[in-house]
Protein backbone atom coordinates (compact mmCIF):
# COMPACT_ATOMS: atom_id res chain seq x y z
CA UNK A 1 0.00 0.00 0.00
CA UNK A 2 1.38 3.40 -1.01
CA UNK A 3 1.57 5.80 1.93
CA UNK A 4 3.24 8.78 0.30
CA UNK A 5 3.33 9.50 -3.42
CA UNK A 6 6.36 11.34 -4.80
CA UNK A 7 6.09 15.09 -5.22
CA UNK A 8 8.27 14.94 -8.35
CA UNK A 9 9.20 12.26 -10.85
CA UNK A 10 12.60 11.88 -9.18
CA UNK A 11 11.28 11.60 -5.62
CA UNK A 12 10.92 8.16 -4.02
CA UNK A 13 7.66 6.55 -2.99
CA UNK A 14 6.94 5.35 0.55
CA UNK A 15 4.92 2.13 0.75
CA UNK A 16 3.77 -0.09 3.58
CA UNK A 17 4.85 -3.75 3.42
CA UNK A 18 3.16 -4.77 6.66
CA UNK A 19 2.15 -3.49 10.06
CA UNK A 20 4.78 -0.86 11.00
CA UNK A 21 7.03 -1.84 8.05
CA UNK A 22 7.69 0.96 5.54
CA UNK A 23 9.60 0.84 2.25
CA UNK A 24 11.27 3.73 0.41
CA UNK A 25 11.67 3.10 -3.32
CA UNK A 26 11.30 4.56 -6.79
CA UNK A 27 8.28 3.79 -8.91
CA UNK A 28 4.67 3.08 -8.02
CA UNK A 29 5.40 -0.36 -6.56
CA UNK A 30 8.38 -1.59 -4.53
CA UNK A 31 10.72 -3.90 -6.46
CA UNK A 32 10.57 -7.60 -5.65
CA UNK A 33 14.02 -7.67 -4.06
CA UNK A 34 13.04 -4.91 -1.61
CA UNK A 35 9.79 -6.65 -0.66
CA UNK A 36 11.69 -9.89 -0.17
CA UNK A 37 14.28 -8.11 1.98
CA UNK A 38 11.55 -6.62 4.18
CA UNK A 39 9.96 -10.07 4.43
CA UNK A 40 13.10 -11.36 6.13
CA UNK A 41 12.50 -8.84 8.91
CA UNK A 42 8.76 -9.41 9.23
CA UNK A 43 6.78 -9.18 11.36
CA UNK A 44 7.84 -6.10 13.29
CA UNK A 45 8.04 -6.86 16.99
CA UNK A 46 5.61 -5.16 19.39
CA UNK A 47 6.66 -1.58 20.07
CA UNK A 48 9.01 -1.51 17.09
CA UNK A 49 8.86 -0.33 13.48
CA UNK A 50 11.02 -0.81 10.39
CA UNK A 51 11.96 1.51 7.53
CA UNK A 52 13.78 -0.22 4.67
CA UNK A 53 15.33 2.21 2.19
CA UNK A 54 15.83 0.83 -1.29
CA UNK A 55 16.17 4.10 -3.20
CA UNK A 56 19.63 5.69 -3.43
CA UNK A 57 20.02 8.99 -1.57
CA UNK A 58 22.14 12.01 -2.49
CA UNK A 59 24.06 14.59 -0.46
CA UNK A 60 20.90 16.02 1.08
CA UNK A 61 19.63 12.50 1.64
CA UNK A 62 19.05 12.75 5.40
CA UNK A 63 16.89 15.86 5.19
CA UNK A 64 15.08 14.60 2.11
CA UNK A 65 14.45 11.21 3.71
CA UNK A 66 12.88 12.85 6.75
CA UNK A 67 10.63 14.87 4.46
CA UNK A 68 9.54 11.79 2.50
CA UNK A 69 9.00 9.76 5.65
CA UNK A 70 7.28 12.49 7.70
CA UNK A 71 3.72 11.07 7.41
CA UNK A 72 4.96 7.55 8.19
CA UNK A 73 7.10 8.73 11.10
CA UNK A 74 4.16 10.68 12.50
CA UNK A 75 2.04 7.53 12.46
CA UNK A 76 4.87 5.52 14.01
CA UNK A 77 5.22 8.02 16.85
CA UNK A 78 1.45 8.15 17.39
CA UNK A 79 1.39 4.33 17.63
CA UNK A 80 3.67 4.55 20.71
CA UNK A 81 6.55 2.84 18.91
CA UNK A 82 9.68 2.89 21.07
CA UNK A 83 12.32 1.70 18.54
CA UNK A 84 12.66 2.38 14.81
CA UNK A 85 15.11 0.24 12.83
CA UNK A 86 16.37 2.18 9.81
CA UNK A 87 17.69 -0.33 7.26
CA UNK A 88 19.74 2.04 5.15
CA UNK A 89 23.44 2.17 4.37
CA UNK A 90 25.21 4.99 6.25
CA UNK A 91 21.99 5.80 8.09
CA UNK A 92 24.05 6.46 11.23
CA UNK A 93 26.91 8.21 9.44
CA UNK A 94 27.45 11.97 9.69
CA UNK A 95 28.69 13.58 6.48
CA UNK A 96 30.11 17.03 5.83
CA UNK A 97 29.12 18.29 9.24
CA UNK A 98 25.49 17.33 8.66
CA UNK A 99 23.73 15.01 11.12
CA UNK A 100 22.88 11.49 10.08
CA UNK A 101 19.40 10.40 9.08
CA UNK A 102 19.13 8.38 12.29
CA UNK A 103 20.09 11.40 14.41
CA UNK A 104 17.53 13.63 12.69
CA UNK A 105 14.70 11.12 13.12
CA UNK A 106 15.66 10.56 16.75
CA UNK A 107 15.73 14.30 17.49
CA UNK A 108 12.63 15.39 15.56
CA UNK A 109 10.28 12.50 16.35
CA UNK A 110 11.66 11.53 19.76
CA UNK A 111 12.22 7.92 18.72
CA UNK A 112 14.99 5.50 19.57
CA UNK A 113 16.62 4.60 16.26
CA UNK A 114 18.83 1.67 15.28
CA UNK A 115 20.87 2.35 12.13
CA UNK A 116 24.03 1.24 10.32
CA UNK A 117 27.12 3.41 10.02
CA UNK A 118 28.31 1.37 7.04
CA UNK A 119 26.57 -0.91 4.56
CA UNK A 120 23.14 -2.10 5.73
CA UNK A 121 22.55 -5.76 4.92
CA UNK A 122 20.03 -8.41 5.93
CA UNK A 123 20.87 -12.12 6.00
CA UNK A 124 18.51 -14.86 4.86
CA UNK A 125 17.46 -15.57 8.46
CA UNK A 126 16.68 -11.91 9.17
CA UNK A 127 19.90 -10.90 10.92
CA UNK A 128 20.92 -7.26 10.48
CA UNK A 129 24.53 -7.03 9.33
CA UNK A 130 26.85 -4.09 8.75
CA UNK A 131 30.50 -5.09 8.24
CA UNK A 132 32.74 -3.20 10.64
CA UNK A 133 35.97 -3.32 8.66
CA UNK A 134 39.40 -2.49 10.09
CA UNK A 135 39.94 1.23 9.56
CA UNK A 136 36.42 1.78 8.21
CA UNK A 137 33.30 2.69 10.14
CA UNK A 138 30.44 0.25 10.27
CA UNK A 139 28.23 -1.62 12.68
CA UNK A 140 24.75 -0.86 14.03
CA UNK A 141 24.32 2.17 16.28
CA UNK A 142 21.60 3.02 18.79
CA UNK A 143 20.33 6.61 18.98
CA UNK A 144 18.25 7.75 21.96
CA UNK A 145 16.79 11.24 22.53
CA UNK A 146 19.13 13.34 24.67
CA UNK A 147 21.93 10.75 24.70
CA UNK A 148 25.09 10.05 22.73
CA UNK A 149 24.78 7.41 20.03
CA UNK A 150 26.40 4.11 21.00
CA UNK A 151 27.69 1.28 18.88
CA UNK A 152 25.84 -1.98 19.53
CA UNK A 153 27.34 -4.62 17.22
CA UNK A 154 28.09 -5.43 13.60
CA UNK A 155 25.12 -7.80 13.60
CA UNK A 156 21.79 -8.13 15.41
CA UNK A 157 20.28 -10.05 17.06
CA UNK A 158 23.31 -11.63 18.68
CA UNK A 159 23.43 -15.43 18.21
CA UNK A 160 23.65 -17.74 21.21
CA UNK A 161 27.33 -18.49 20.51
CA UNK A 162 28.36 -14.82 20.43
CA UNK A 163 29.35 -14.40 24.08
CA UNK A 164 31.61 -17.47 24.03
CA UNK A 165 33.49 -16.02 21.05
CA UNK A 166 33.73 -12.57 22.63
CA UNK A 167 35.09 -14.03 25.87
CA UNK A 168 37.85 -15.72 23.91
CA UNK A 169 38.79 -12.30 22.48
CA UNK A 170 41.76 -11.41 20.34
CA UNK A 171 44.89 -13.34 21.30
CA UNK A 172 48.01 -15.01 19.95
CA UNK A 173 48.30 -18.80 19.99
CA UNK A 174 51.62 -20.38 19.03
CA UNK A 175 52.50 -17.59 16.62
CA UNK A 176 48.99 -17.26 15.20
CA UNK A 177 46.54 -14.39 15.64
CA UNK A 178 43.03 -15.38 16.71
CA UNK A 179 40.36 -12.69 16.59
CA UNK A 180 36.57 -12.52 16.82
CA UNK A 181 34.76 -11.64 13.58
CA UNK A 182 31.01 -11.35 12.90
CA UNK A 183 30.69 -14.99 11.79
CA UNK A 184 32.86 -16.44 14.57
CA UNK A 185 36.65 -16.50 14.78
CA UNK A 186 39.46 -15.93 12.27
CA UNK A 187 42.95 -17.44 12.52
CA UNK A 188 46.08 -16.44 10.61
CA UNK A 189 49.85 -16.52 11.19
CA UNK A 190 51.19 -13.52 13.10
CA UNK A 191 53.17 -10.97 11.12
CA UNK A 192 52.64 -9.38 7.70
CA UNK A 193 49.63 -10.69 5.82
CA UNK A 194 47.67 -9.75 2.69
CA UNK A 195 45.00 -7.11 3.18
CA UNK A 196 42.32 -9.68 2.39
CA UNK A 197 43.40 -11.77 5.38
CA UNK A 198 42.47 -8.81 7.59
CA UNK A 199 39.32 -7.63 5.81
CA UNK A 200 37.51 -10.61 4.25
CA UNK A 201 36.76 -12.43 7.53
CA UNK A 202 34.84 -9.32 8.64
CA UNK A 203 32.62 -9.40 5.53
CA UNK A 204 31.29 -12.94 6.02
CA UNK A 205 27.80 -12.68 7.54
CA UNK A 206 27.02 -14.59 10.73
CA UNK A 207 24.77 -17.62 10.98
CA UNK A 208 22.47 -17.93 13.97
CA UNK A 209 22.95 -21.66 14.47
CA UNK A 210 26.73 -21.95 14.26
CA UNK A 211 29.96 -19.99 14.37
CA UNK A 212 32.67 -20.35 11.74
CA UNK A 213 36.36 -20.86 12.41
CA UNK A 214 37.85 -19.05 9.42
CA UNK A 215 41.29 -19.96 8.16
CA UNK A 216 42.62 -16.72 6.70
CA UNK A 217 45.81 -18.50 5.62
CA UNK A 218 46.58 -22.04 4.44
CA UNK A 219 49.49 -22.21 6.91
CA UNK A 220 47.42 -22.84 10.04
CA UNK A 221 48.24 -26.20 11.69
CA UNK A 222 45.68 -28.45 13.33
CA UNK A 223 47.38 -28.09 16.72
CA UNK A 224 46.65 -24.34 16.78
CA UNK A 225 43.03 -24.89 15.77
CA UNK A 226 42.67 -27.55 18.46
CA UNK A 227 43.81 -25.08 21.14
CA UNK A 228 41.30 -22.49 19.90
CA UNK A 229 38.41 -24.94 19.73
CA UNK A 230 39.21 -26.49 23.10
CA UNK A 231 38.83 -23.05 24.70
CA UNK A 232 35.19 -22.85 23.58
CA UNK A 233 32.25 -24.35 25.49
CA UNK A 234 31.31 -27.80 24.23
CA UNK A 235 27.97 -26.79 22.61
CA UNK A 236 29.70 -23.99 20.68
CA UNK A 237 32.60 -26.24 19.72
CA UNK A 238 30.22 -28.95 18.49
CA UNK A 239 28.38 -26.50 16.22
CA UNK A 240 31.47 -24.73 14.86
CA UNK A 241 32.49 -25.21 11.22
CA UNK A 242 35.92 -24.82 9.63
CA UNK A 243 35.92 -22.46 6.65
CA UNK A 244 38.86 -21.65 4.38
CA UNK A 245 39.03 -18.22 2.75
CA UNK A 246 40.88 -19.60 -0.26
CA UNK A 247 38.93 -22.86 -0.52
CA UNK A 248 41.87 -25.09 0.32
CA UNK A 249 40.89 -28.75 0.90
CA UNK A 250 40.13 -29.18 4.60
CA UNK A 251 39.18 -32.86 4.88
CA UNK A 252 42.62 -34.06 5.95
CA UNK A 253 42.98 -31.14 8.35
CA UNK A 254 39.51 -31.91 9.70
CA UNK A 255 40.44 -35.53 10.39
CA UNK A 256 43.65 -34.50 12.15
CA UNK A 257 41.71 -32.00 14.24
CA UNK A 258 39.05 -34.60 15.05
CA UNK A 259 41.76 -36.92 16.36
CA UNK A 260 43.28 -34.18 18.52
CA UNK A 261 39.90 -33.24 20.01
CA UNK A 262 38.46 -36.77 19.95
CA UNK A 263 35.22 -35.37 18.57
CA UNK A 264 33.50 -34.68 15.27
CA UNK A 265 34.64 -31.64 13.29
CA UNK A 266 32.44 -29.86 10.74
CA UNK A 267 34.21 -28.69 7.59
CA UNK A 268 32.93 -26.40 4.83
CA UNK A 269 33.52 -27.48 1.23
CA UNK A 270 34.73 -24.57 -0.89
CA UNK A 271 35.57 -20.91 -0.42
CA UNK A 272 33.04 -18.19 0.52
CA UNK A 273 32.07 -16.07 -2.49
CA UNK A 274 29.54 -13.23 -2.52
CA UNK A 275 26.79 -14.03 -5.04
CA UNK A 276 26.40 -11.66 -7.96
CA UNK A 277 23.40 -9.35 -7.65
CA UNK A 278 22.78 -9.88 -3.93
CA UNK A 279 22.66 -6.08 -3.61
CA UNK A 280 21.32 -4.10 -6.61
CA UNK A 281 23.55 -1.33 -7.93
CA UNK A 282 22.91 1.95 -6.17
CA UNK A 283 20.58 0.43 -3.58
CA UNK A 284 20.79 1.70 -0.03
CA UNK A 285 20.22 -1.75 1.49
CA UNK A 286 20.71 -5.32 0.35
CA UNK A 287 21.00 -8.97 1.20
CA UNK A 288 23.98 -10.48 2.98
CA UNK A 289 25.00 -13.89 1.71
CA UNK A 290 27.95 -16.00 0.70
CA UNK A 291 28.02 -19.09 -1.48
CA UNK A 292 30.60 -21.85 -1.28
CA UNK A 293 32.55 -22.35 -4.50
CA UNK A 294 35.51 -24.50 -5.39
CA UNK A 295 38.22 -22.21 -6.71
CA UNK A 296 41.13 -22.78 -9.06
CA UNK A 297 44.81 -22.10 -8.36
CA UNK A 298 44.29 -18.40 -9.15
CA UNK A 299 41.36 -18.06 -6.77
CA UNK A 300 38.70 -17.92 -9.48
CA UNK A 301 35.35 -19.61 -8.71
CA UNK A 302 34.96 -22.85 -10.65
CA UNK A 303 31.74 -24.61 -9.56
CA UNK A 304 29.48 -24.81 -6.53
CA UNK A 305 29.99 -28.15 -4.79
CA UNK A 306 26.88 -30.17 -4.02
CA UNK A 307 28.29 -30.92 -0.55
CA UNK A 308 28.42 -27.82 1.62
CA UNK A 309 29.37 -29.30 4.98
CA UNK A 310 31.23 -32.52 5.74
CA UNK A 311 31.82 -34.07 9.15
CA UNK A 312 35.18 -35.64 9.97
CA UNK A 313 35.15 -38.12 12.85
CA UNK A 314 38.05 -39.22 15.05
CA UNK A 315 39.63 -42.58 14.29
CA UNK A 316 38.41 -43.91 17.63
CA UNK A 317 34.81 -43.41 16.54
CA UNK A 318 35.08 -46.02 13.80
CA UNK A 319 37.47 -48.45 15.40
CA UNK A 320 41.10 -47.48 15.69
CA UNK A 321 42.43 -50.69 14.18
CA UNK A 322 41.40 -53.11 11.50
CA UNK A 323 41.50 -56.87 11.63
CA UNK A 324 45.25 -57.02 11.17
CA UNK A 325 46.15 -54.10 13.42
CA UNK A 326 46.24 -51.52 10.64
CA UNK A 327 44.48 -48.23 11.14
CA UNK A 328 41.01 -48.30 9.62
CA UNK A 329 40.13 -46.02 6.72
CA UNK A 330 37.71 -43.25 7.63
CA UNK A 331 35.23 -41.64 5.30
CA UNK A 332 33.79 -38.14 5.79
CA UNK A 333 30.01 -37.74 6.08
CA UNK A 334 28.14 -35.14 4.06
CA UNK A 335 25.65 -33.48 6.40
CA UNK A 336 24.62 -30.40 4.44
CA UNK A 337 24.18 -30.23 0.71
CA UNK A 338 22.48 -28.45 -2.16
CA UNK A 339 21.94 -29.55 -5.73
CA UNK A 340 21.34 -27.15 -8.65
CA UNK A 341 17.80 -25.85 -9.01
CA UNK A 342 17.31 -27.72 -12.29
CA UNK A 343 17.85 -31.00 -10.44
CA UNK A 344 15.04 -30.42 -7.94
CA UNK A 345 12.97 -33.26 -9.40
CA UNK A 346 15.98 -35.55 -9.56
CA UNK A 347 16.44 -35.63 -5.79
CA UNK A 348 13.94 -35.78 -2.97
CA UNK A 349 15.15 -32.48 -1.48
CA UNK A 350 17.50 -29.76 -2.66
CA UNK A 351 18.68 -28.23 0.59
CA UNK A 352 19.74 -30.54 3.38
CA UNK A 353 20.47 -28.53 6.50
CA UNK A 354 19.44 -30.61 9.51
CA UNK A 355 22.96 -31.98 10.07
CA UNK A 356 22.05 -35.65 9.65
CA UNK A 357 23.45 -38.17 7.21
CA UNK A 358 22.21 -37.30 3.74
CA UNK A 359 22.41 -40.78 2.21
CA UNK A 360 18.71 -41.49 2.71
CA UNK A 361 17.32 -38.17 1.51
CA UNK A 362 19.41 -37.78 -1.64
CA UNK A 363 17.56 -40.59 -3.38
CA UNK A 364 16.73 -40.42 -7.05
CA UNK A 365 13.03 -39.59 -7.15
CA UNK A 366 12.54 -40.67 -10.76
CA UNK A 367 13.43 -44.32 -10.23
CA UNK A 368 12.31 -46.87 -7.65
CA UNK A 369 15.40 -49.05 -8.05
CA UNK A 370 18.30 -46.58 -7.82
CA UNK A 371 19.33 -43.51 -5.87
CA UNK A 372 21.71 -40.58 -5.97
CA UNK A 373 23.86 -39.68 -2.98
CA UNK A 374 25.88 -36.50 -2.56
CA UNK A 375 29.59 -37.12 -1.93
CA UNK A 376 32.33 -34.62 -1.05
CA UNK A 377 33.51 -34.61 -4.68
CA UNK A 378 30.15 -34.81 -6.46
CA UNK A 379 27.50 -37.53 -6.70
CA UNK A 380 27.19 -41.30 -6.58
CA UNK A 381 24.50 -43.17 -8.52
CA UNK A 382 23.77 -46.72 -7.52
CA UNK A 383 21.19 -49.36 -6.59
CA UNK A 384 18.77 -48.40 -3.85
CA UNK A 385 19.82 -51.40 -1.76
CA UNK A 386 23.51 -50.34 -1.74
CA UNK A 387 25.62 -47.56 -0.27
CA UNK A 388 28.37 -45.53 -1.97
CA UNK A 389 31.72 -47.34 -2.13
CA UNK A 390 34.52 -46.07 0.07
CA UNK A 391 36.45 -44.83 -2.95
CA UNK A 392 33.63 -42.43 -3.86
CA UNK A 393 33.38 -41.12 -0.30
CA UNK A 394 37.13 -40.60 0.04
CA UNK A 395 37.58 -38.76 -3.26
CA UNK A 396 38.44 -35.13 -2.39
CA UNK A 397 36.59 -32.23 -4.02
CA UNK A 398 38.60 -30.40 -6.68
CA UNK A 399 37.92 -27.33 -8.79
CA UNK A 400 38.72 -29.07 -12.06
CA UNK A 401 36.30 -32.00 -11.83
CA UNK A 402 32.79 -32.93 -10.70
CA UNK A 403 32.99 -36.60 -9.82
CA UNK A 404 30.01 -38.78 -10.76
CA UNK A 405 30.52 -42.33 -9.48
CA UNK A 406 28.46 -45.19 -10.89
CA UNK A 407 27.59 -48.48 -9.30
CA UNK A 408 29.10 -50.80 -6.72
CA UNK A 409 32.42 -52.67 -7.00
CA UNK A 410 31.97 -56.33 -7.86
CA UNK A 411 28.46 -55.86 -9.26
CA UNK A 412 27.33 -55.15 -12.83
CA UNK A 413 25.89 -51.70 -13.43
CA UNK A 414 22.13 -51.81 -12.88
CA UNK A 415 19.95 -50.97 -15.87
CA UNK A 416 18.18 -48.26 -13.85
CA UNK A 417 21.39 -46.22 -13.63
CA UNK A 418 21.37 -45.25 -17.29
CA UNK A 419 18.12 -43.25 -17.36
CA UNK A 420 19.09 -41.75 -13.99
CA UNK A 421 22.48 -40.69 -15.34
CA UNK A 422 20.87 -39.30 -18.49
CA UNK A 423 18.41 -37.27 -16.40
CA UNK A 424 21.14 -35.93 -14.14
CA UNK A 425 23.47 -34.89 -16.94
CA UNK A 426 20.62 -33.23 -18.80
CA UNK A 427 19.79 -31.02 -15.83
CA UNK A 428 23.22 -29.94 -14.68
CA UNK A 429 24.28 -26.35 -15.24
CA UNK A 430 26.72 -25.91 -18.16
CA UNK A 431 29.65 -24.85 -15.96
CA UNK A 432 29.13 -28.02 -13.90
CA UNK A 433 28.51 -30.39 -16.81
CA UNK A 434 31.73 -29.39 -18.57
CA UNK A 435 33.66 -30.52 -15.49
CA UNK A 436 31.92 -33.87 -15.00
CA UNK A 437 34.20 -36.90 -14.81
CA UNK A 438 32.39 -40.24 -14.64
CA UNK A 439 33.99 -43.00 -12.58
CA UNK A 440 32.62 -46.50 -13.15
CA UNK A 441 32.81 -48.30 -9.81
CA UNK A 442 30.74 -51.29 -10.94
CA UNK A 443 31.74 -53.95 -13.45
CA UNK A 444 31.47 -52.68 -17.02
CA UNK A 445 30.24 -55.02 -19.71
CA UNK A 446 30.67 -54.39 -23.42
CA UNK A 447 27.23 -52.80 -23.70
CA UNK A 448 27.95 -50.62 -20.65
CA UNK A 449 31.12 -49.28 -22.26
CA UNK A 450 29.20 -48.47 -25.43
CA UNK A 451 26.56 -46.62 -23.42
CA UNK A 452 29.18 -44.57 -21.60
CA UNK A 453 30.73 -43.57 -24.92
CA UNK A 454 27.30 -42.61 -26.26
CA UNK A 455 26.53 -40.54 -23.16
CA UNK A 456 29.96 -38.93 -23.28
CA UNK A 457 29.44 -37.84 -26.89
CA UNK A 458 25.91 -36.57 -26.16
CA UNK A 459 26.60 -34.70 -22.92
CA UNK A 460 30.30 -33.95 -23.49
CA UNK A 461 31.65 -35.20 -20.18
CA UNK A 462 34.93 -36.97 -19.46
CA UNK A 463 35.48 -40.53 -18.30
CA UNK A 464 38.07 -41.53 -15.74
CA UNK A 465 40.79 -43.75 -17.10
Amino acid sequence: MTEHDPDTASSPTVSRAGDRIHLVHHGARPPHWLTELAGRLSPARPGEALVVVGAPLHEDGAEALCEWLAPSLDSIRDAQVRLLTLVMSAGAHESGGHPSAAALICERWGLDVLAAAGTALVTADGTLFSPDLPGASGGWWHFSPGAEARRVSSHLPLPDWEMAVRRLGRQTVAGHVVEPVPSGLAVRPAGPAPVTAHTRPHTIPPERDRPQLILASPQVPAAVLAVVMAALPEPVRAALRLLSLDGQPLLRLGEELADLLDSDVHVAVGAPVAPVGSTPDGASAGGAAVELWLTDSRGRPSWRPFARTVVCSPASAEGAEGAEGAESVRSPRVTEWQVPADCMHFTDCTDHTDHTDCADCADCADCADCKAVVTPAGLWLGPRDAEPPLLALLRPPVAEAVAVDLGVPGRPLADCLWPALDTLLGRLEPNVLERVVVHACGDLGTRDRERLLEFSARHRFSMAS
